[in-house]
């Protein structure tokens, strides 16, 4: 064989090699092919205010708790947004077996799967499912008082002025909640860029701006309609209502969580809601944890707390990124930046 042909062979081959290293043929850790998306992930995702540590439902402390763990369980969440849980967080987490992520002294993270990350003021977690996809969820419990519905009809609460305006109103619920809603909003933004799916869960202690309809409003017989301002700021950060993506008639379909445990003059509301924005997520069903069928679609006798529980389903049918470290999760005996 001549020099010149020995040659042209040998580029040949050192092209066609090249070809195959750069599509990782042969090369160990070269594999540049997609990754094949593993099956969709269900996951369900519990917001509960459990009542002063889940105490108070029954004047035997014990007995209050073993329902709460009870309704817990019925709810069969994958994750869980507890509020008011008063140090007794980690006693649910044993009782089911979860990991956990106690936030404060009023809320704490739940979840059957693995903690790998905190948001820096732990407002949020992030959980690793077995398939290897990558959740946030994150855990509001926003000020009780002054409450707004109770101010429009004139109810006695903390010390809170009557108001008679949807423009009052909102400027009272501004006042209420606006500053801790703005600092857990600039917590999760990191999680919003990220694109994974992010959950937002919590005790409102607000309506919703959706449910606040002219229709609503005159079908209840309350004072004006209301585009409650946390829940639109939320909206317009990206987050879209789990409930209301399911019911969108606020008439058909109110999902009062607030209260099973009425006084004799109260107004009914949603205020315990799940949010969710991201990518590769979409909502299929929501549901109320609660005390009857005619408030609930997940009933038990005996109902612990003073809140109904919202649940939501989620299919997560996105790619799964490549693992991240995983961090311990810290227990702060504080509210960090809360």
């Amino acid at each position: 064989m001549s020099n010149v042909l020995l040659a042209a062979v040998l580029g040949v081959a050192g092209l066609i090699g090249l070809c195959g290293a750069a599509q990782g043929e042969g090369v160990p850790g070269g594999e540049s092919r997609a990754q094949p998306v593993p099956p969709a992930d269900t996951l369900r995702v519990l917001t509960f205010n459990i009542w002063v540590g889940g105490e108070r439902g029954d004047p035997d402390k014990a007995v209050s708790r073993a329902r709460t763990l009870e309704a817990l369980r019925l709810a069969d969440a994958d994750i869980i947004c507890m509020q008011e849980q008063s140090g007794k967080g980690e006693e649910y987490a044993a009782g089911l077996g979860y990991r956990i992520l106690v936030q404060g002294g009023s809320t704490a993270i739940l979840t059957r799967h693995e903690i790998v990350a905190e948001s820096e003021r732990t407002w949020g977690a992030k959980i690793r499912l077995p398939s290897g996809r990558e959740v946030w969820a994150f855990n509001v419990h926003f000020p009780a008082a002054p409450y707004q519905p109770y101010q429009l009809v004139g109810i006695e609460y903390h010390g809170g002025r009557f108001v008679s305006t949807e423009a009052d109103a909102i400027t009272e619920a501004r006042l209420a909640r606006g500053e801790p809603a703005l600092r857990c909003l600039r917590d999760l933004q990191p999680a919003l860029r990220s694109g994974l799916p992010v959950f937002l869960a919590g005790d409102f202690n607000e309506p919703s701006h959706l449910d606040w309809t002219p229709a609503a409003i005159a079908r209840r017989g309350l004072p004006t309609p209301a585009a409650w301002p946390t829940t639109t700021m939320f909206a317009d950060a990206g987050f879209t209502d789990a409930y209301r993506a399911i019911y969108p008639d606020p008439v058909a379909k109110p999902g009062f969580t607030w209260t099973p445990r009425p006084d004799e003059r109260d107004v009914m509301d949603r205020i315990d809601l799940v949010l969710f924005a991201g990518q590769g997520v979409r909502v299929t069903r929501a549901q109320v944890l609660g005390e009857s069928s005619a408030t609930s679609d997940l009933v038990m006798e005996a109902f612990p707390s003073d809140h109904r529980g919202m649940v939501a389903t989620f299919t997560l049918d996105g790619p799964v990124p490549p693992p991240t470290s995983p961090t311990t999760p810290t227990t702060p005996t504080a509210p960090t930046g809360k």
